[in-house]
């Protein structure tokens, strides 16, 4: 009898396992395809890896590293974490904490008696209760563009100027980039090392995550070998360009990437899927102070950060649905980040990309799969989607291409409008019509859409059109005096 209930048992078992599996392979098959038609569409460049239960159930990379050689993402490429780099930062001070080289308590002028912040404390820095200043706005409104700062030069900056804090150190909580700058440099105070060299000694090497970096752009350092290169979109280029070679990006890209310790840590999909696990463990510091981490820092009053709590590096979410799950983004120019860590679930999810292209509700798409339940496929940019084609097929394919996506795609008239001029640029003059004709006929009331529209009719050498479209024009905007101008010349 014990031997045919062992049978029985067993049978239900590799039943269960089985119908499990199949299970996992329709989710994956619907990530996959998700995934596709968001690289199809031009939405995605990067990896995406999800994991369940501590395996791996998605692992793949979409685009390019590298537009011009061709590079194609994998699970070695480099990213820019961004500000994912702060759960590392504050790793680090875990460490340094655990080994009694400094207390939380400690104040920030205990390291740096040069800052003008006496009463900000190294808690408060790692949970953005600290109140200082956005050394950012400091570093544009009075740094040279000679080159970047580093994080020596950003407190030089900061003891010269001495800018008021936002408010008093723990009144409030405030996403602050400062002080995880000073965090940095803090470590490289308290132990003697680089802060990459510290990260490297004591988390990466440990872990074996061998190829992970902390790299700074704008320090004058050769790139890394598979290194993620940033893209944006340029409607008036009407392709992908560098960051670095965008305009409204320059300088920004060139005078702030010499900090770090906010930011600065490169790491590809192999190395934060290790980073993952071992988060589940004591490799690095005990679970106690890793579970300090995951807590939701409190203000003066004695409550708790509201209303998404913020803990060492990370924010901290209790969802009805899927319970508490740990999460950071990073964003910069062609970089779009995130990190999400289901803890009651075991789940993870990992987003590292190098475009700016929109792509909404990926997170929730991925938990509505895995859950079973019904989704929303992304959302495609329409100004985006129509510039690509208009830049690669006809007039047609552009009406076509519209009528495809016009209920489900992100509509800014704005946006459609520079994808026209953009496809004008380029030469394309019929299908930038076409994307001009669209936006007057998505926004009725715009003047600007009409004024457009009446230029491309012109440059198409249509008088009796532009005649006709900037007088709508003007009907909107009797001030339109570019529109007046011209009619009279016609």
């Amino acid at each position: 009898m014990k031997k045919i209930r062992l049978i029985i048992f067993l049978t239900i078992l590799t039943h269960t396992s089985a119908i499990n599996a199949i299970q996992c392979q329709d989710k994956v098959a619907e990530i996959d395809r998700m995934m596709k038609y968001a690289s199809d569409n031009g939405l995605y460049s990067g990896i995406l890896i999800v994991a369940e239960k501590g395996k791996i159930i998605y692992n793949r990379g979409f685009g390019y590293a590298d537009i011009e050689k061709k590079t194609t993402v994998n699970e070695n490429t480099l990213f820019n974490l961004c500000s994912i780099t702060k759960q590392f930062t504050a790793m680090c001070i875990m460490i340094l904490k655990e080994q009694g080289k400094l207390s939380y308590d400690d104040k920030l002028t205990k390291y740096f008696p040069e800052l003008p912040y006496p009463d900000v404390t190294v808690r408060q820095m790692l949970n953005h209760t600290s109140g200082l200043p956005d050394y950012f706005s400091i570093i544009f409104r009075d740094w040279n563009d000679s080159k970047a700062p580093s994080n020596k030069e950003a407190i030089e900056l900061l003891v010269k100027t001495k800018p008021l804090p936002k408010f008093s150190p723990g009144e409030k909580y405030e996403y602050c980039n400062t002080g995880y700058m000073l965090l940095a440099s803090l470590i490289e105070k308290v132990s003697g090392l680089s802060y990459a060299d510290f990260l490297s000694k004591n988390i990466f090497q440990k872990t074996g995550m061998k190829n992970t970096i902390v790299y700074m752009p704008g320090a004058g350092k050769p790139e890394p070998d598979n290194y993620a290169k940033p893209y944006t979109f340029d409607y008036v280029k009407g392709r992908q360009v560098l960051t670095k070679d965008f305009e409204p990006y320059q300088r920004q890209v060139k005078v702030l990437e010499g900090t770090y310790g906010d930011g600065g840590i490169h790491s590809c999909g192999r190395d934060m899927s290790i980073w993952d696990n071992v988060l589940k463990t004591e490799k690095l510091v005990k679970k106690q102070t890793l579970e300090e981490a995951f807590t939701t820092g409190v203000l003066n009053d004695g409550k708790p950060i509201e209303p998404v709590g913020y803990g060492f590096g990370w924010f901290i979410v209790n969802d009805p649905t899927q319970g508490k799950y740990v999460h950071h983004t990073g964003g910069w120019p062609g970089f779009r980040q995130a990190f999400i860590r289901y803890i009651d679930k075991n789940r993870t999810i990992l987003v590292l990309r190098n475009n700016e292209v929109a792509f909404s509700s990926i997170q929730k798409a991925i938990e509505n799969i895995l859950d079973g339940k019904p989704f929303t496929m992304p959302q495609t940019g329409m100004a985006y989607a129509l510039a690509i084609t208009a830049l690669n097929g006809t007039a047609a394919d552009v009406l076509k291409k519209f009528e495809e996506i016009k209920n489900s795609s992100v509509i800014k008239e704005e946006e459609i409008n520079l994808a026209g001029y953009g496809v004008m640029e380029q030469g394309k003059l019929i299908q930038a019509l076409e994307i001009m004709k669209i936006n007057a006929a998505l926004f009725p009331k715009s003047w600007n859409a009409f004024d457009s529209l009446g230029e491309l009719y012109l440059k198409n050498g249509d008088k009796v059109n532009a005649k006709l479209y900037y007088k709508k024009s003007l009907e909107l905007n009797p001030g339109n005096d570019g529109a007046k101008k011209i009619l009279e010349n016609l």
